[in-house]
């Protein structure tokens, strides 16, 4: 848990680190021919961002006295539809990738 308002966005920024590197390894390792994402892969990918969900929800849950105060009441569905609203989600729509994040 961070004890201050810069620990906590050092978190974030390590958090979403971590998500890119994660999720451009996966990408990486794609073959630039393909039209979309496989059944398996899709899975895989959901995982990466699902898991990146759970660290940014956990990160802001843990330290909602950080937070401005417009945001002390963020919950995971608010998360969720920031990741999901992101420029990189809304990319990967054409490849057919749907996360169900929860």
């Amino acid at each position: 848990m961070a004890a201050s308002a810069a620990e906590y966005v050092q978190s974030v920024e390590q958090i979403n680190a971590d998500y890119q590197k994660e999720s451009r390894q996966f990408l990486k390792g794609l073959n630039p021919q393909q039209q979309g994402f496989s059944a398996s892969q899709n899975q895989q990918f959901c995982a990466i961002v699902q898991r990146y969900v759970d660290c940014l929800y956990k990160a802001a849950d843990q330290n909602r006295a950080y937070l401005d105060r417009q945001y002390q009441n963020v919950g995971k569905q608010d998360v969720i539809l920031q990741v999901k609203s992101s420029k990189e989600m809304q990319l990967l729509k054409r490849y057919n990738v749907d996360c169900n994040l929860q």
